[in-house]
């Protein structure tokens, strides 16, 4: 039996997924369900790159041809969101745009999302109960970043070697599945083979241009009003400690707003942090030779047209 189809755009930070995946859209009737684990809380806007406006495209005839989109603005930042829960909602949306005669194009650079739906993975974490996390959690929140990482490293090498090392939230979530299930974050196993086929595009760029891409777009961004957006979430009751885990953007941003760091260090701390962020990405995504690399949207086209 034929299974249904869905294109993957993946790559980097500053590689430009969300262009090549709007072109495909337009291009083979398709809408973008994100796989960004920050684009999914509403009011993170500029430091995620929405760029919203991007999705509506004029025709040949000039008309406004909006390119609708799914898992972006879903949740508030206040909020807990899994991976877990990304699965879920990605095949609900998968199954809606199928079922609408469209083609479902997922867009996105985290690469544990992008796995989830691909591999069908039954995370630990599912048969948690409440009241036991809740008693592991406090502990662990007892502890510093550094004796986190420690543990994280004896129990789950693996994990450790890909994971955000400055995001708390995530190292402590890893630990927090091993504690509570006995199974390692990295120990998670097919719980079905995926009812989809995919076709899995990524895009790149030599390390210098996607460097100068990367300073051009923190520029812009901190143009566009960036600090001003991160005032505004701790305003509506976002703490500092939940800005802190989202880590790159939210992290030095409210750093400086409190501030702890001069503009200066949190432009060059920020951008140190990205470009480090882009190379852990790059790492991730090497380990699937499933990945069709390209440089040029004409490549991407032919790849999808061949795969439809």
């Amino acid at each position: 039996m034929e299974k249904n189809k869905v294109i993957v755009i993946l790559g980097t930070t500053a590689s430009g997924k969300t262009d090549l995946a709007l072109a495909l859209a337009k291009k083979f009737n398709g809408e973008i369900i994100s796989a960004d684990s920050r684009q999914v809380y509403k009011g993170m806007d500029i430091g995620t790159g929405k760029e919203l406006e991007k999705f509506k495209i004029k025709d040949s005839r000039l008309k406004i041809k909006v390119i609708l989109y799914h898992l972006i603005d879903i949740v508030s930042p206040k909020t807990q969101f899994s991976v877990a829960r990304y699965q879920k909602l990605a095949y609900q949306a998968f199954d809606d745009i199928l079922r609408r005669g469209k083609v479902p194009i997922v867009c996105g650079g985290t690469g544990l999302y992008i796995d989830a739906v691909v591999k069908g993975f039954r995370f630990g974490e599912s048969g948690i109960r409440n009241q036991e996390l809740g008693k592991v959690r406090r502990r662990l929140e007892k502890w510093s970043l550094d004796k986190l990482l420690e543990k994280l490293k004896l129990i789950d090498l693996k994990t450790y070697r890909v994971i955000d090392k400055k995001n708390r939230r995530r190292v402590q979530r890893a630990l927090e599945i091993f504690y509570v299930t006995g199974r390692k974050k990295s120990d998670v196993s097919a719980l079905n083979t995926p009812s989809y086929e995919f076709l899995k595009i990524g895009i790149t760029f030599p390390k210098d241009e996607l460097k100068k891409r990367i300073l051009q777009r923190l520029e812009k961004r901190l143009k566009q009003g960036m600090i001003h957006e991160i005032k505004k979430l701790h305003i509506q009751g976002v703490s500092w400690k939940k800005l802190e885990s989202f880590g790159l953007e939210y992290r030095w941003v409210s750093r400086y707003i409190r501030g702890s760091i001069s503009k200066k260090e949190m432009e060059e701390n920020l951008l140190k942090d990205i470009i480090y962020f882009a190379k852990r990405q790059m790492t991730w995504f090497r380990r699937d030779e499933t990945i069709h690399w390209i440089h040029k949207t004409k490549d991407a086209e032919r790849l999808t047209r061949r795969f439809l």
